[in-house]
């Protein structure tokens, strides 16, 4: 079999349990003779390594692409994984049969979308999503400002990769449990983590210099904070038994610095007194002299999957003592017999626990970390992982090609269709609104036009010109006689009135809305369709934008989800979507006279189960002028029309109220979202108290600006300035 891994993380660097488990899992493999190849980030160069037979190491350097101009680190990390990914395929010129990849931090998001978008390079292959802990649970558990962008846009590409894979793996029934709830319709396999287990050794008859040893980072999840509590406990009644803290240290936000310099302040006193001792990471080969010294060792997690610390530990023959909330109780299994186990929700739990087991003898300590020994020996014996892993990887082979787009939980299941609408199969209706934009819609016909799809019609609504140049241009586009343009004229009533009138004179079974000053790349039509086409449940279709004119640069869009729908808007009108949903549920309301009636269409749609997905191409283009609608805009005009949206969708913003509260909170209004995968500047705290607010600086500089282009002689300057060409010099 063909294998791949996607890793953030590979020896010789080591992050936590993942590269671990990819180096068990890539030799074990390898060994038995699969074609194995292990993909990772780097941080200065890209090589490709064969460190044994059948095991490949391809190794790419890390923010190189022009993706990481437009997206934050790790969705553009994720974009360069699918390049790197897709690429290797092509040299090798054949696709591997299963690609597992980490769900921390959503490195498959783009590899996975490229699956479902059809890419033939990855019809064949299997892709498994390996729970080690995401980042949504960690960033909860870890106390951290968990609806702060990009941290909470990570968190959704991860529940996406989740819910888009072909099988999920865990190592815990305890994680499976916790996921579950966010992929209702994935079964998740359990299999215990590989690892060499060697000889014990830990002895009754050495002299234990430390009573218990903390083995793992300083991070709040681990149980630290409540250990040294639960240890000071002790201390307080008389008790001397000392604690030492063995590992790296991490930021802990509440508090803002390193957990573990916070420790060693506030728990000073016992630092001094000899009873807690913090010691810095050691090498792999000295790790066993630490365990050798310990009488106990200690895993308090609050939240755990299947750490490798508690596996290290019980493969010396060490006993332990494991909080309940983890895979690490599941290894123990059988308190009293193969280590102990404590509960943290009940009080005082692990302070009697600890006493009970530090006061046992030697001998008695000895009999169950030999019974640990063999306990975590038959877990993660290789040559039964490895039949458990291969039995699983065959399962997922013979599996049948999924028929669904994996939308986002958060839209409802579709609406019943109040009306059916006659149209033609096949066909599309490219909408054209127009409105004295004669230097334009020449252009703007030639890219539509040009597209390789060929089933299609052009209506060109004319919302009621007054320019005399743009009468004459429609003049001339009627008198060329094109079979596939129709120009119907109309009293000007607005934008949303012309797309609604272009929507009721079209015939075909899908519309295209498309602006008469911008331009659409040849392929996007067909690409929408082809997914409309394959996925019967989404319903609409768009791409990533690309700005040209007074402007450059690239928009990146995302697949439609509340509640981050409604404090901003995923997509511009370009889209391709279903007529009738569109007749049924997207009618531009009238009402939003200003702009943004393309967004509370969208809105509408999803909230009747009408689901959008994006293309992660630029395939459309959107011409930036002055004098454009958009650049009318000013924060009055946006508030109001904000306004507006939410009295449509009174029940939408009260269910999801909660969330967009916290996504204000941690990043500001909605209107200043422009793009979820990078950190926003929002509320500096110093001592406890707001005291200044940044909210995303660069688009409220942006809005003071519009605000003063949109004054009376703001907007001479402009036009000023545009008629002598010095945006290109200042471009």
């Amino acid at each position: 079999m063909k294998i791949w891994y996607l890793t953030s993380e590979y020896p010789p660097d080591f992050g936590g349990g993942i590269s671990m488990y990819i180096e068990q899992a890539a030799t074990m493999f390898s060994k038995k003779d699969h074609d194995v190849t292990v993909i990772v980030r780097d941080s200065n160069r890209y090589s490709m390594e064969y460190p044994r037979r059948n095991l490949r190491i391809v190794r790419f350097q890390h923010m190189i692409g022009a993706q990481y101009q437009c997206l934050g680190y790790w969705a553009a990390l994720a974009y360069q994984y699918a390049e790197e990914t897709l690429d290797l395929i092509d040299k090798d010129g054949e696709s591997p049969d299963v690609i597992e990849i980490q769900d921390y931090n959503a490195i498959g998001y783009y590899l996975l979308q490229k699956k479902y978008l059809m890419d033939p390079r990855l019809t064949n292959t299997k892709i498994v999503i390996h729970l080690h802990t995401p980042t949504f649970e960690l960033a909860r558990i870890n106390q951290l400002p968990r609806y702060e962008f990009p941290t909470y846009w990570i968190g959704q590409m991860e529940k996406f990769c989740i819910n888009a894979a072909d099988a999920i793996v865990t190592q815990s029934e305890f994680l499976k449990k916790q996921i579950l709830p966010y992929a209702p319709k994935q079964e998740i396999k359990v299999i215990p983590l590989p690892f060499i287990v060697g000889e014990t050794v830990w002895n009754s008859n050495d002299t234990h210099k430390t009573d218990i040893l903390y083995l793992g980072r300083s991070e709040y999840r681990k149980g630290i904070i409540q250990l040294i509590k639960g240890m000071e406990k002790l201390w307080l009644q008389g008790y001397s038994y000392s604690l030492t803290i063995l590992g790296g240290d991490t930021y802990f936000h509440p508090r803002a610095t390193k957990l573990g310099e916070w420790l060693k302040k506030k728990y000073d006193r016992w630092i001094k007194e000899g009873k807690l001792y913090f010691k810095d990471t050691v090498p792999p080969h000295q790790l066993n002299d630490e365990l050798k010294n310990a009488k106990i060792a200690v895993i308090p997690s609050l939240y755990e999957n299947y750490p490798y610390n508690c596996i290290i530990a019980m493969s010396t023959g060490i006993p332990v003592i494991v909080s309940q909330s983890g895979g690490q109780s599941e290894m123990v299994e059988i308190h009293g017999v193969n280590g102990y186990i404590f509960d943290w929700e009940l009080e005082n739990d692990f302070e009697s626990k600890i006493l009970q087991q530090l006061q046992l003898g030697n001998n008695e300590l000895a009999i169950i970390g030999q019974n640990g020994y063999q306990r975590i020996k038959y877990l993660c014996d290789l040559e039964t992982n490895y039949e458990n892993r291969i039995k699983f990887y065959n399962q997922v082979m013979g599996q049948e090609k999924k028929s669904l787009y994996p939308i986002s939980q958060s839209i409802p299941l579709k609406a019943q269709t109040t009306k059916k609408v006659q149209s033609e199969k096949g066909l599309l209706s490219i909408i054209i609104p127009f409105y004295n934009l004669a230097d334009y819609i020449l252009e703007t016909l030639d890219s539509a036009l040009n597209t390789t799809y060929n089933n299609f019609e052009i209506i060109i609504i004319n919302d009621g010109s007054t320019d005399q140049r743009s009468i004459k241009v429609l003049d001339e586009i009627e008198k060329s006689e094109n079979p596939r343009i129709r120009i119907i004229n109309i009293e000007n009533r607005g934008l949303a009135n012309a797309r609604n009138v272009g929507s009721i004179h079209a015939k075909g079974e899908y519309l295209a809305f498309l602006d008469a000053d911008d331009l659409i790349k040849p392929n996007f039509y067909n690409k929408a369709i082809d997914l409309l086409n394959n996925y019967p449940n989404i319903s609409f279709v768009y791409s990533w934008v690309e700005f040209f004119g007074a402007r450059t640069g690239i928009w990146p869009t995302f697949n439609t989800e509340f509640p981050y729908l409604l404090g901003m808007n995923m997509l511009t009108a370009f889209v391709v979507v279903r007529r009738e949903d569109f007749i049924n549920f997207g009618w531009n309301r009238t009402i939003m006279e200003y702009g943004l009636e393309d967004y509370e269409g969208w809105v509408t749609m999803c909230e009747n189960g009408c689901s959008g997905i994006s293309i992660p191409e630029a395939l459309v283009q959107y011409r930036v002028r002055p004098e454009s609608m958009s650049r009318q805009f000013n924060r009055e005009m946006i508030t109001y029309l904000l306004d507006q949206l939410s009295l449509h969708h009174p029940k939408l913003y009260e269910n999801f109220g909660l969330e967009i509260y916290n996504l204000i909170v941690a990043n500001g209004p909605g209107y200043l979202w422009n793009n979820p995968t990078f950190s926003h500047p929002t509320v500096e705290y110093s001592s406890g108290q707001p005291q200044a607010a940044e909210f995303h600086t660069d688009n409220v500089v942006k809005f003071e600006l519009m605000r003063v282009a949109n004054s009376k002689w703001g907007n001479r300057f402009i036009k000023t300035f545009f008629k002598m060409k010095l945006n290109k010099i200042f471009k």
